[in-house]
């Protein structure tokens, strides 16, 4: 414009230039955002990458993640909403401290604003105090059509201190199947992530399955010790109480030889399922077996019209009511609210749903005919609905 009015012979004065200027819509590129976190020595730590599209069009990112590998590792899962918009996560190690995230999909879906991946920072017990980088570099998207988009990386930083402060944080109470943070439901199985929680030896029950003490170490939900499988300095994993049924919220501690080191408040859920997987991520292949009892996988999978069984956790309260670390014998209670499946989008017939035999008491069993509409594959998504609540995004199951 102010191009065709100097041509024109008219005269364009600062003031309109700068009018010009002001009044033309800016756009800024999206964003990729790393927070600072904080931990001792030997912590694991939840890290949620965040995306921010400041409205533009992004259907895929790229970036890499630089950090010093002598003091940390990584690991990283994706966030659900993120999965259900049809995308994957790609992640190779371009070198020892250089790790390369791929986030694509066969679709032209817009990534949604919201946690982008879950990245577990583990952290060596013997890393010195000070401030680590967790640098992003290389950071591009695309649009759906294709063409580049500007995408900005925000670096982010993990603190360590070298004290023994114990430390739990509500993002570091997760779902032991889904390995995401969220509302607990009675009877699930939940990971405890923090610094300083547990023994400095790790343990595990001995002669029994659970244990409401390990290495001097409870967890309780008001008030109440809920069973133990394991616990370590950075790691717990333990049973919610069926107790806190009924609640909004409960106050989680943490004692060691009966000393409050760790207290976090935490919503309860009527239910939050999630399917256990093979690789202990949260995503991929998920614990299902067979009609013949063996492992679902690619090289085994399943027909159609067969009944496959699902392991998965926080169905809620039962009928009867759940008991605290007993394992499952001729007695099964079943999910006070009601249990659907889908696979590849299509429902499935529950014929089973209830506590798995042999198993504590908090894991589900669901069993469920394969339907025949469904298309083949070795990695079709499948998805436990409890209560009108649904699982992770991202379990998959192999059909021939």
């Amino acid at each position: 414009m102010a191009q065709r009015m100097l041509l024109s012979g008219h005269k364009v004065s600062a003031k309109h230039i700068l009018l010009l200027l002001f009044s033309a819509t800016l756009a800024f590129p999206s964003q990729i955002v790393l927070p600072g976190q904080s931990a001792t020595p030997g912590a694991s730590i939840l890290d949620q990458l965040t995306f921010s599209s400041q409205g533009s069009s992004v259907s895929g990112v790229q970036f890499d993640v630089e950090y010093d590998n002598s003091s940390l590792t990584l690991a990283a899962t994706l966030a659900p909403p993120v999965s259900t918009s049809g995308k994957s996560l790609y992640a190779v190690d371009l070198a020892p401290n250089k790790k390369r995230f791929l986030i694509v999909g066969l679709n032209q879906s817009l990534i949604p604003d919201g946690t982008l991946i879950n990245l577990v920072v583990n952290i060596s017990p013997s890393a010195p105090g000070g401030t680590y980088a967790l640098a992003l570099s290389n950071v591009c998207g695309t649009d759906p059509a294709g063409n580049a988009a500007p995408v900005a990386g925000s670096d982010g930083t993990v603190a360590v201190n070298a004290g023994t402060v114990a430390l739990l944080q509500p993002s570091g109470v997760l779902s032991a199947g889904s390995l995401l943070p969220g509302a607990v439901a009675p009877g699930e199985l939940v990971t405890l992530f923090g610094s300083g929680i547990g023994p400095a030896v790790a343990q595990q029950p001995s002669g029994a399955v659970t244990s409401t003490v390990l290495g001097g170490t409870s967890v309780l939900f008001d008030g109440t010790a809920a069973p133990l499988l394991y616990a370590g300095s950075n790691q717990i994993n333990a049973i919610v109480p069926y107790g806190v049924s009924g609640k909004t919220a409960t106050q989680l501690t943490i004692t060691a030889q009966g000393k409050t080191i760790a207290a976090v408040a935490q919503a309860v859920a009527a239910t939050a399922p999630a399917i256990f997987t093979l690789n202990f991520t949260g995503a991929g292949r998920g614990a299902i077996l067979n009609q013949d009892s063996s492992v679902n996988s690619p090289s085994n999978p399943a027909a159609k019209g067969t009944v496959i069984s699902i392991f998965a956790s926080g169905a809620g309260q039962t009928n009867p009511p759940g008991v605290d670390g007993q394992v499952t014998g001729t007695e099964l209670p079943q999910p006070l609210l009601p249990v659907t499946v889908q696979i590849g989008g299509i429902n499935a017939k529950v014929s089973y749903a209830g506590a798995a035999p042999g198993l504590v008491a908090g894991v589900t069993q669901v069993n469920a005919l394969i339907p025949s509409g469904v298309n083949p594959g070795s990695a079709i998504p499948i998805v436990l609905t409890i209560g009108g609540v649904s699982s992770q995004a991202g379990v998959t199951i192999a059909i021939q």
